[in-house]
């Protein structure tokens, strides 16, 4: 079961949104660093020397400053993105945690308590969530039913920036929340397929406001966007490893031979997989065609079998989320992106993969199945501070 509820947003005015939208998602990170994140989401690139306190200060001034308005009651929100012939639909509410805990939302990605620490502390001194946890579901007829009904009147809020429409719908309705309450409640289950570290954050968290302060609940939702899996888009998501130490390429080679087959590219062009357990390895300035060939790895997910069978033993890497030498790229831009970072490197090394469908991430979830962190790119990638949710009363 999915429990939802509606919550009231802090939103920003349309001058910052078109700030925010007009600024797209670099390749490697996902992430967007709009007026909005700068100013108050510490997590984002280029905002390391951003303190709480500092966050905090600028979130102060900009309520002041009418730089905000808060829902005068509380909402369940109907999020579109339009980009092309890509229409994805979703409901944005908050997310009771102890879906969680009874383990009606399964993840598929492993989070380190170090990774969350950071997070922790943004929850508890700043309490912000300026953007949600992507979760996904397998289609119903009712909820498809209900978004289309709801979706019959205007949008009261349209965005438009970098050829995509971002449309809100916001639902007061206490009989049509009730009806996608009811509905999301007969999910039996719902798959986290982004924000796994905020997820962990917002758990551990919770334990130790639950000690402290019984009397708050606040604490126990978090912010969720969520789109059913026919809709969700996974896309490729390389890897480029640049080696801090020398590589002897021959022993290289000669190790991968253990576990895969490694033939040259013909005309030496960019290897981009399209099954599972496929590889481009790009080394030495020459592209190759990489297949595992051990029978007893084939129900390993593709950035598992590379995790445990060519960065670990051949790198040294522990963990990919946080080491240097790693650099995960995805995304739009993905080849181009992946063919700056080679000619600027001419020592790295490449691994291209085949993006999982959504069945196979559901079923990876299923299986309790841990993929290393930053494993896929999912889509939609949400703007932070589309929608913001203070844990605690806002006066604006």
């Amino acid at each position: 079961m999915a429990t939802i509820r509606p919550f009231m947003a802090l939103r920003p005015q349309e001058v910052y949104v078109d700030r925010m939208l007009s600024l797209r998602s670099s390749a490697g990170s996902g992430k967007c660093n709009g007026s909005l994140a700068q100013k108050l989401d510490k997590g984002q690139d280029g905002n390391q020397e951003l303190t709480n306190d500092h966050i905090i200060g600028n979130l102060t001034k900009m309520i002041s400053a009418g730089d905000f308005y808060q829902e005068e009651h509380p909402c369940i929100f109907i999020y579109e993105i339009t980009e092309g012939s890509t229409i994805q639909t979703g409901v944005w509410a908050v997310t009771d945690l102890d879906d969680f805990e009874n383990g009606h939302i399964k993840t598929h990605e492993s989070t380190l308590e170090s990774n969350s620490s950071g997070l922790i502390n943004y929850r508890d001194e700043v309490g912000l969530e300026g953007g949600p946890l992507l979760i996904t579901h397998r289609p119903t007829a009712a909820i498809r039913a209900i978004l289309l009904r709801i979706k019959q009147a205007e949008a009261n809020s349209v965005y438009y920036s970098n050829k995509v429409f971002h449309r809100i719908w916001t639902v007061y309705d206490m009989k049509t929340i009730q009806q996608l309450s009811a509905c999301f409640s007969e999910l039996q289950h719902v798959y986290l397929a982004d924000g796994h570290h905020r997820l962990a954050a917002a758990v551990n968290y919770r334990k130790t406001k639950q000690m402290l302060d019984s009397k708050s609940t606040d604490f126990n939702y978090i912010s969720s966007f969520y789109l059913a899996s026919d809709q969700l888009k996974i896309k490729e998501y390389h890897r480029v490893i640049i080696p801090s130490d020398e590589i002897y390429i021959d022993q290289v080679f000669r190790d991968l031979k253990k576990s895969f087959s490694v033939t040259k590219s013909q005309r030496n062009e960019m290897v981009i997989p399209m099954k599972k357990h496929e590889f481009g390895l790009f080394i030495a300035g020459r592209w190759y065609n990489m297949t595992c060939k051990l029978k007893d790895a084939t129900e390993l997910p593709d950035a598992c079998l590379l995790q445990e069978m060519v960065f670990k033993p051949f790198f040294n890497i522990e963990n990919p989320g946080t080491d240097q030498r790693l650099i995960p790229v995805g995304g739009a831009g993905a080849v181009l992106e992946l063919e700056r970072i080679l000619l600027e490197n001419p020592h790295a090394i490449a691994f291209t993969m085949a993006a999982m469908n959504a069945e196979q991430l559901i079923e990876i979830a299923q299986q309790g199945i841990m993929l290393p962190p930053k494993s896929t790119w999912i889509e939609p990638k949400i703007p932070f501070g589309l929608l913001l949710r203070k844990l605690k009363k806002v006066s604006c």
